[in-house]
Order: structure tokens, then C-alpha cells, then sequence
């Protein structure tokens, strides 16, 4: 049985996005079944198998600027090349004529599903904002913590993202979803 069969929806993941000029690192876990047959009527497979097929893109860039994502701490000089690097295929390639704006908005859904506040989040907002959780939902706890960073930072952040930027983070939680990396046999 695999640990994230086992763990299901208490797994965990990082995926690294590029996000104002920077890489974050963001917390993901995975789709639970429901989830998946939600933004799976939203998504086109065949759109997003398309997408990676692409051979009009320049494959060294994309895989400079797939390698840069996933790093952690990038120097200056590395931002700069991912921010170059997004421009150049940026302008190379439409992603709106490739997918249709359901298989978007299933990809943006999979976003809001996927991220999680990590711990530093949960100090964070119970540092700052205790009283406020304690109003909404009646005692001011880990739980309830996590609704209140989900409800007021994540889908937020994910509803108002720029330069596709949910986009990315929804293929990227996605593809953790269904990726088998995070696996170990038991």
C-alpha cells in the first residue's frame, strides 16, 4: 500500500511556483476522489496533454524555466533569468489557444483544493488574528485556524493571481495528485 493512499487527504507536498518575480514554495495535498470527479468534469485531458505537447516552445527554455521553479532559493541573477525566461515564452505561446476556459477554471479549482497553510501560516494567523477566529467559528484552534488561512489568504490569492499564476499552481497540485512521487512502499 502506498503513503499516499494510506494518508490520503493528510498528505503532503511542496510544489515550487514562480509568483512576483519570485519562486515560493507552497503546501499541497492531494484531491480526495469527489474532488478529482469535480474539477475532472471542468477539465479537458486532452487540452492539457496538448499543452504539454507543444512543440512550438523552445524545450530548453521550458526546461530551464521548469528547473528554476522548483528550486528553492534562487540568486538575483537566477530571478532574473526565470522572469526573462517567462517573458520570452510568454509571447511564444498563447496558452488561451490552447485550452478552453472551463479546463481553467477546473485547473484554478484544483488550486483552491490543493494549497494548505503550513505551520509558519498557523503561528502566523493565531499570533494575529485569534480574536477573529474565535468570532467566526467559536473557538480560535488549529482547525479553525486553517479555515480562516484557507478562506481568507489561499482562495484569495488564488481568485485574485495575475500572469496565470493559479494556473500554475492548480497543474502543479495536480500533478501531485496524480504523480506517484511521495509514494514508499510500506
Amino acid at each position: 500500500v502506498r503513503e499516499k493512499t494510506e494518508k490520503g487527504k493528510e498528505w503532503r507536498g511542496e510544489i515550487t511556483v514562480p509568483m512576483d518575480g519570485e519562486s515560493k514554495t507552497l503546501t499541497v495535498r492531494q484531491l480526495v476522489d469527489t474532488e478529482f470527479w469535480e474539477v475532472g468534469s471542468y477539465i479537458d485531458f486532452d487540452e492539457l496533454q496538448n499543452l504539454e505537447d507543444v512543440e512550438d516552445l523552445d524545450e530548453d527554455k521550458v526546461d530551464e524555466l521548469r528547473e528554476l521553479s522548483e528550486q528553492d532559493d534562487l540568486t538575483d541573477e537566477e530571478e532574473d533569468r526565470m522572469a526573462e525566461l517567462e517573458q520570452e515564452l510568454d509571447t511564444e505561446f498563447n496558452i488561451f489557444d490552447a485550452i478552453s476556459m472551463d479546463t481553467f477554471l477546473g485547473i484554478k479549482k484544483t488550486a483552491k483544493y490543493c494549497v494548505e497553510p503550513d505551520e509558519n501560516d498557523i503561528v502566523n494567523v493565531m499570533n494575529n488574528h485569534a480574536a477573529e477566529i474565535e468570532a467566526d467559528y467559536g473557538l480560535a484552534n488549529d482547525k479553525n485556524a486553517r479555515k480562516y488561512v484557507n478562506e481568507n489568504v489561499i482562495e484569495p490569492m488564488i481568485d485574485d493571481s495575475t500572469d496565470l499564476t493559479s494556473f500554475m499552481i492548480g497543474m502543479k497540485a495536480l500533478e501531485a495528485t496524480l504523480e506517484t512521487e511521495g509514494n514508499s512502499e510500506s
